[in-house]
């Protein structure tokens, strides 16, 4: 049995008390020590992995993409797995992080593979919630309804609560984006109080986190959809999850929501400021969909306010990102604006 050389269990450590500093620190060394000793190099995937999960938990995405990547395509036969295990977890997170960066065939082609039946339930869940995310996006919310099923039924097969409340979460969103706002405003009441306060154990921060995700996402949609009531009550279940992730995209997410809620609420001021800094936060972390979106609630309120000849370019590069993305849904919208 290979005994780990002592870098690499100091490495393991700070990675499961959570200590990044440390493992962003010394991984590169320990790289460098695993891939000089034959012996050691099956330990090399592990690595990886963890540095690619540390720098996910640091948004620090792109690179974390990378590293997962690289961890993965490496793991299979090697010493790895015994601190890794199959590495679903790690492509789970890896699946995250490709729809963060609007890599969406790329996400597509993994949760295939994590979807598969002989998976065991809980990446399957996991999966098949990415599934049903890329469905909405592109609008064939057929089947995203469809998977919301099939992911709920594995919820109960797993006897969670908290991941049933996540499914549910996921319905919300579902909706919103469909533009059954009353049915979505009722499911995230139904379900914000358990997502953003979650009983212990080892799902808080991803609960809080789509706390955030449904309560900002219901906003948006009913405020453009003219109730001011559920997008403000929205709005405020979403603050204080959203401060207590620290994450900068929930941040960000919560930016959004403001800005589009404050224009339909005639915020013009406040809702700029919002806007233009969600769209900074989300360039900076690399998330193309989601700066996309607020560079075309930009144009949309600068339309608003009959300041054209800013709309316009704001609607052009809004639609040239879309594009990029491959979201022809979004991109069809904004040219028949450009039409006009």
């Amino acid at each position: 049995m290979l005994i780990p050389v002592p870098a690499y269990r100091a490495f393991r450590e700070a990675f499961r008390r959570g200590d990044h500093l440390t493992v962003l620190g010394t991984g590169q060394p320990v790289l460098d020590e695993l891939d000089a000793d034959e012996r050691q190099r099956g330990l090399i995937p592990a690595v990886l992995l963890m540095i690619g999960a540390t720098l996910a938990a640091d948004e620090r995405y792109a690179d974390a993409a990378a590293y997962l990547e690289q961890g993965l395509a490496r793991l299979p036969g090697t010493e790895s797995r015994r601190d890794v295990g199959d590495g679903d977890r790690y492509a789970l997170t890896l699946v995250d992080l490709r729809l963060l960066l609007g890599r969406y065939q790329e996400a597509w082609a993994l949760v295939e593979v994590l979807a598969e039946p002989a998976r065991p339930p809980e990446t399957r869940l996991g999966a098949t919630r990415a599934q049903l995310a890329i469905m909405a996006t592109f609008g064939d919310f057929e089947t995203a309804l469809q998977l919301l099923n099939t992911a709920a039924g594995l919820a109960d097969r797993l006897r969670s609560r908290q991941l049933a409340a996540m499914v549910d979460g996921d319905r919300a969103v579902v909706l919103a984006i469909q533009g059954r706002v009353i049915e979505a405003a009722a499911f995230a009441d139904q379900v914000l109080p358990s997502l953003a306060h979650p009983a212990p154990g080892p799902l808080p921060a991803w609960s809080a986190a789509q706390a955030v995700t449904v309560a900002t996402t219901v906003a948006r949609h009913a405020a453009t959809a003219g109730d001011a009531m559920t997008a403000e009550r929205m709005l405020f279940l979403a603050a204080e999850p959203a401060g207590r992730t620290g994450r900068r995209f929930d941040q960000a997410q919560l930016e959004l929501a403001r800005g589009v809620v404050w224009r339909e609420g005639d915020r013009a001021g406040d809702a700029e400021t919002a806007l233009i800094e969600a769209r900074r936060q989300f360039l900076a972390l690399d998330c193309a969909p989601a700066a996309a979106m607020a560079q075309r609630e930009e144009a949309r309120l600068a339309a608003t306010r009959g300041l054209t000849a800013s709309a316009r370019p704001r609607f052009e590069r809004a639609r040239d990102e879309f594009a990029a993305l491959g979201l022809a849904r979004e991109v069809s919208e904004l040219d028949a604006v450009l039409r006009r």
